[in-house]
């Protein structure tokens, strides 16, 4: 097995959208040679305490914290929240908030496939979760299963991406909002994969004056002239320049775990922006 690079900032487990159990996923990035990760589980910290107690036994600082989807005009806008507390409950009140609301847009787009011909379960999106908060990947995977598409990955080029017959819209938080979320719980948010953000360059000084403290210029589908670009970016509004592999071990999204160059400097640069 190769080994990867030691920072990893952006990584999933099934607590979210990703496919291995929190401890499993820090034993992998072990062996890969990772030995500080954040798990970043879409609007819920529910696998930092298993996540942490494995990194432990296996030499793997676990970094908490969570991915913000956002809804707006600016595309998919993501912010990742470093830092944060588990046992905010406050924190946890609106991040249950956000997860009740990715239930009902899945039960909505389970909805609409089944009046498109395309039958799937909700019980077995659920299953497929396996108590997890909701998303798209679990409904993805019962397409592929149903037989419904060829890949994993075709359910969202054909189904249920944005603007596919069967998508349904967020009902969320705004971007800006969501950097204030991670502030005023003590955190330090960064910007996730910036070329997912439609206008960049007219939105990144809006979230900035609302407290964003990094951005993610190095990621896995990047090529050297949008990472060179971000980086600009980032000395452009004091930005701490991050990046990890969005591992998710289902489909062909993501990099494999330390798959990402990021900075040695930037875990502690990013510590420093969290709110004390």
């Amino acid at each position: 097995m190769s080994v990867a690079y030691p920072i990893d900032l952006h990584t999933h487990s099934l607590r979210s959208d990703g496919a291995l159990a929190p401890a499993e996923l820090i034993r992998r990035a072990a062996e890969h040679g990772v030995r500080v990760q954040a798990l970043a589980d879409h609007d819920t910290l529910a696998g930092i305490a298993e996540a942490q107690a494995e990194g432990e036994r296996a030499g793997v600082r676990v970094i908490p914290a969570t991915e913000l989807n956002t809804e707006s005009e600016w595309g998919d806008v993501h912010v990742l929240a470093y830092f944060v507390d588990p046992a905010d409950a406050a924190l946890e009140e609106r991040l249950r908030w956000l997860r009740d609301n990715r239930g009902r847009r899945i039960e909505l787009m389970v909805e609409k496939l089944n009046a498109l011909g395309y039958t799937v379960s909700l019980e077995r999106v659920r299953e497929i979760a396996q108590g997890g908060s909701l998303g798209r990947p679990h409904l993805a995977q019962a397409l592929f299963e149903a037989g419904h598409v060829p890949t994993y990955d075709a359910a969202f080029d054909t189904l249920i991406s944005k603007d596919a017959p069967a998508y349904v819209s967020r009902v969320g938080l705004t971007p800006l909002e969501a950097v204030r979320l991670a502030r005023e719980h003590g955190g330090a948010p960064s910007l996730a994969h910036p070329a997912t953000v439609d206008g960049l360059e007219e939105l990144l000084p809006r979230l900035a004056e609302a407290g964003l403290a990094g951005i993610e210029c190095y990621y896995g589908s990047h090529t050297p002239e949008l990472t060179s670009r971000c980086l600009r970016l980032a000395a452009r509004h004091r930005l701490v320049p991050t990046g990890g592999s969005d591992y998710h071990g289902r489909g062909e999204h993501g990099a494999d775990l330390g798959g990402v160059f990021v900075p040695p400097e930037t875990v502690d640069a990013l510590e420093r922006r969290a709110v004390r």
